[in-house]
C-alpha cells in the first residue's frame, strides 16, 4: 500500500525493482489514502500478523511468508 521507509530499493527481484519508487511524503496525497482505505475503495493485502518482539527477525526476512500481502509488526494487543 505505502511505504515512506524501505531498503529494497537496491534489491536485485526484478519484480521489485518494477514496482519500487521513491516519493517524499505528503500530507494531502496520505490523506487522500487514508479517506479511500476508510471508505473501502482501497484495501490492502495482509499476509501476517507478528508481535513485535519477532520484529528483528522479520525485518531481517527470516519470517515464514505464506502470501503474497504485507507483513505487520502488531505494537499492541
Amino acid at each position: 500500500m505505502v511505504t515512506i521507509a524501505s531498503t529494497v530499493e537496491d534489491s536485485t527481484d526484478p519484480r521489485i525493482k518494477q514496482s519500487f519508487f521513491i516519493v517524499e511524503p505528503n500530507q494531502k496525497q496520505l490523506t487522500q489514502i487514508a479517506d479511500m482505505l476508510e471508505s473501502g475503495k482501497l484495501r490492502t493485502v495482509v499476509d501476517s500478523v507478528f508481535p513485535l518482539s519477532q520484529a528483528p527477525d522479520v525485518l531481517a526476512g527470516k519470517a515464514a511468508r505464506r502470501g503474497r500481502g504485507k507483513l505487520v509488526i502488531e505494537i499492541v494487543e
